[in-house]
């Protein structure tokens, strides 16, 4: 009968709509497949700019640690020559090392520059006495005060002394010196202060059995 589905036509429409829903499902799988190699271009692209740079990046990372490496041995050099092997990751040792530091190193140091470079001290420099409360120092910086120098020589000796001081074996800052008198017999007279950097982290306070006076300094 005309107005009746025949089974062959069941069939044909079933086979129809399958079709259809074979299509759909592989252009959406297709889709979902280009949507998915998009995606590994765009990281491709982004990964490939990083590794165009990575020659350049090395490069400075090169640079980089070749200034760090001169900037340490700059440092170490410093260190060297400039500060005396004082730690205190033993509090107490430190402050004894400290005391000779001040009393028989500092102290001669001082008292013999002046001639060495061409003047005579003619001020009395006296080194202040080291702390003897380990716990009271200051473990990153110590700045030891060395008060007034007078010296006396020619204007052309007094300005080679004033510059020595960036040789001597222990980092000073010097005070804008005031001269007076006439060459060859003038007279300099500026402050002096000595600092030290302690080497290493310092270690745990320390228990004191009692109190004293400041241990002795060095003269001048």
């Amino acid at each position: 009968m005309a107005g009746k589905l025949r089974k062959i036509h069941v069939i044909i429409i079933g086979a129809v709509a399958c079709i259809a829903v074979g299509v759909g499902f592989y252009f959406l799988l297709i889709k979902g497949v280009r949507e998915e190699i998009a995606q590994l271009e765009n990281r491709y692209a982004e990964a490939k700019k990083v590794y165009d740079t990575l020659p350049q990046v090395q490069s400075r990372l090169m640079d980089a640690q070749t200034r760090y490496r001169m900037v340490v041995a700059t440092y170490n050099q410093f260190m060297r020559t400039k500060m005396p092997p004082i730690t205190f990751q033993d509090r107490a040792q430190g402050m004894i090392a400290l005391w000779k530091e001040q009393a028989e190193v500092l102290g001669p140091m001082i008292r013999n520059w002046p001639s060495k470079t061409g003047v005579r001290l003619v001020s009395n420099v006296q080194v202040p006495a080291a702390p003897t409360d380990p716990n009271a120092i200051n473990t990153e910086i110590i700045r030891i005060p060395l008060g007034t120098f007078q010296v006396r020589g020619s204007f052309e000796d007094i300005l080679k002394h004033i510059r020595s001081w960036r040789n001597f074996g222990r980092l000073v800052q010097i005070d804008p010196p005031s001269l007076t008198g006439p060459s060859p017999g003038m007279t300099a007279q500026y402050g002096v202060t000595v600092y030290i950097f302690p080497y290493g982290q310092a270690g745990p306070t320390v228990t004191m059995a009692g109190s004293g006076g400041g241990a002795p300094g060095g003269g001048g």
